[in-house]
């Protein structure tokens, strides 16, 4: 599913994750992934979501933004944190349509790794929960 979502990605390896996979029927349509990671205190920080080509245009990806916010919230987690690449308009509606709005990490605190940090094709998000 990693590779049909991103190809030119290498495969995520993200210890303590928690994934998730949607199903229609027999078939898997999406999947997603967060963290509770510190980033000027605990975030959680919706690492990874993709959703099939099959599949897309049908809401699944907000649908996954709002199961792995419930997930924060059942772990006191008040804060919701991710970014994108500049060209995903897809990803950057779902998010803005979800309440989350862009912002600047620190050098510190930038959870895209320092070699994208202020690098132009990347923007960085976050929400309240």
């Amino acid at each position: 599913m990693e590779r049909l979502c991103f190809p030119i990605d290498a495969p995520p390896v993200f210890a303590g994750a928690s994934w998730h996979i949607g199903w229609e029927g027999e078939e898997p349509a999406c999947y997603c992934a967060w963290k509770a990671v510190d980033h000027d205190g605990v975030v959680g920080f919706l690492y990874r979501g993709g959703v099939l080509p099959a599949y897309r245009g049908h809401g699944l990806q907000r649908e996954m933004i709002r199961l792995r916010e419930t997930e924060m919230r059942q772990r006191s987690i008040a804060v919701s944190v991710t970014y994108t690449d500049a060209d995903g308009a897809a990803s950057m509606h779902s998010l803005i349509a979800e309440g989350y709005r862009p912002y600047a990490p620190t050098p510190t605190t930038t959870l895209s790794g320092l070699g994208r940090l202020g690098r132009v094709g990347f923007v960085h998000w976050r929400k309240d929960l």
